[in-house]
Parts: structure tokens; sequence; C-alpha cells
């Protein structure tokens, strides 16, 4: 048996995620189980950056999640749940989903993956801070151990009983599937007391000093192995930036030029275009040389400053701790990405 302990000390150092898949390797995992107390879309992309898309058809998964307080984000569950030879489940779904504010009885806070062989001596663990989130995975400073037992261990299998407890767990949670439509519409109107206006793109006011918009997936247009950085923006958005574009503007045409700050390296220049689909188009700072691990699944919030403009990626919760009390106003596009100005 091998025991590790790790840090996420650095970008290169050891994350959760890759973790995950050395023990992974090193079981030769025929199926995993990962329990986690939420889960976010730039979880869901970590992973499948890491992993690449054969894992889905390769390796049956079970994955538990829990939706206390509307952490979870409803789009990466039905997305898991689209993937091939997956099982999802949510810890006490059933009952939360029924309850104001998705409040828990008890809280649902695991933060572990099991890695199963062919041979059921041949066990691997993996568990620590990390969530299923970008941040948790690899970004964020966590912490964790992993476990590898190779059959040959003449003493009790530590991750086997620790599977035990696990299953408990799977067997009293709601399929994912039974309740998911309901938390999607509980989750949505997280922003209750704001007015959440569809298609409101004409009402963009203007120049901003701060706004933000949810990225939703992002387009993989630098390669299957490295995160995307456009992004579609409602047509109109470049006014946040004090750009006026006219009404006629033509399809593929650049509108103007704005500068971003980001957390790491030099400024960097975009143009913003209106494209061929009637829909604003950015380029944004390559994540992974800017600070960032990818814009998947993030909020973006753009903030003013000295004729640039710094940028930061949140998770939707953390930027709902942040700045839920100050949003102006919601507005929605078509595809349910929200967005809006803060005071």
């Amino acid at each position: 048996m091998s025991v590790d302990l790790f840090f996420h000390e650095s970008p290169n150092a050891r994350t959760t995620i890759s973790e995950i898949h050395r023990v992974h390797d090193l079981v030769g995992a025929t199926e995993i189980f990962c329990l986690f107390a939420y889960a976010t879309q730039s979880g869901l992309a970590a992973f499948d950056l890491e992993f690449g898309g054969d894992f889905w058809s390769n390796t049956p998964s079970r994955w538990l999640f829990g939706i206390d307080y509307g952490r979870t984000q409803p789009q990466a569950i039905r997305h898991i749940c689209e993937k091939p030879n997956t099982q999802v489940r949510i810890h006490d779904g059933a009952w939360l989903v029924e309850q104001e504010g998705l409040l828990p009885r008890r809280d649902f806070h695991p933060k572990t993956s099991f890695l199963l062989g062919p041979d059921e001596r041949k066990l691997g663990v993996v568990s620590g801070s990390g969530n299923f989130s970008s941040n948790g995975l690899k970004q964020s400073v966590e912490a964790g151990v992993s476990i590898f037992e190779d059959g040959n261990d003449e003493h009790e299998s530590i991750v086997a009983s620790g599977l035990i407890s696990a299953n408990e767990y799977w067997e009293n949670a709601t399929p994912a599937d039974i309740i998911l439509d309901d938390y999607q519409n509980m989750w949505s109107n997280s922003f209750s007391r704001l007015d959440a206006i569809q298609g409101c793109d004409q009402e963009i006011p203007g120049a901003m000093n701060i706004f933000w918009i949810e990225t939703g997936y992002v387009t993989k247009n630098r390669g299957p192995s490295r995160p995307g950085n456009q992004i579609d923006l409602p047509k109109g958005m470049s006014r946040y930036f004090g750009l006026n574009s006219p009404e006629d503007q033509p399809l593929n045409s650049i509108i103007g030029e704005i500068t971003f700050m980001t957390p790491v390296g030099d400024p960097v220049v975009r143009n913003i275009r209106l494209g061929n689909n009637s829909m604003e188009k950015i380029t944004l700072p390559i994540p992974e040389s800017h600070g960032f691990d990818l814009y998947d699944g993030k909020v973006l919030v753009f903030r003013r400053s000295e004729g640039s403009f710094l940028i930061n990626a949140l998770e939707a919760s953390d930027f709902e701790a942040t700045f839920g009390d100050r949003l102006s106003k919601v507005m929605t596009m078509g595809s349910g990405r929200r967005y809006g100005h803060i005071q």
C-alpha cells in the first residue's frame, strides 16, 4: 500500500485532478465512484481536459453530489448525466427540492473519489479539500491524500472499508433525473430578489464601471486538450465597455478594441466584433498564461481601470457571495446565461 499527501503548491504541482488520474492509471480502473459536496461546469471542463473524451466511453462511473444551498450548477449535473456509462445521484435530493433555500438537514461535504480495478483487491482513493470545480480540482490551494492498494497487503483494506460507507450513501440518494428539472428551476431563481428579464439586450444602458456575464460552455477553439478563450456576448454588451456600434453594424466586423488587465502577465489587447450569428464575440486572454485555469462555467467580472478592464473569473457561488447584494438588473440570454452590471 502506498499513501501520499499532496498540496496544490503551484500550477505544475500535483493536484486533486492529477492525483485522481495517477491513481486511476495505477489501479487500471474499470470503474470510478466520486462523491463531491458540489459540482460546477468548470469542474466538468477541468475533468474532461485532464482525462480526455474517451474516458466516458471506456470507464463506467458513479457520481454522488450535494445540492445544499444551491451551490451545485444544474447544468453540470445535466451534462454528466448525458455522458455515456454514468449514473448520477443527489444526496437527500428529494427532500432538498422541497425546502426553501435548499437548506439541508445535514450538510453533505465529502470530496472523495474511489478508483476500482479489475482485481477487487486493487483499489485506490483520493480524498481532500478540493470540490468538483476547476478551483477545487486544480487551481486553488488545496490538500489531500491518495491511497493505492495493489492487492498484496495482508492487513484489512482501508479503501474497501471506506467504500462500504460510501455505497450506503449512494443507496439512500435520489437519482438525479427525478429532481433535476425542479432543482434547475429553483437554482435559476436564485436571484429572485431582482428582476430577471428575458432577452433585454436593448436595455444595456451604456458604459459601466463594473459588469459581469456567465460563460457557460466555452468552445475549445484552441484544440481539444486546451481550454477555450472565445465567448459570445449578447448584442449590445459592447456598450458596457464604452463602445457604441451602429444599428447597421455589418456582420463579422470589428466593433472596437479592449485592453484587459489580468492577475498574471502583461496587459492584453483584444478586439470585440459582431459575429455571423448576430452576437458579439470576444477573445479573452489565454487563461493558463494569465492566472486562470479555464473560463468554462465561471462568471466573468469586468472592472474599469484607467482605460483598461480588470478581469476576474469566479465560481457562481463566490460571485453571488461577493456581489449578490449589489446587482442592478439581471438579464438573461436565450441560452439561459445571465449578465448585468453591478452598482
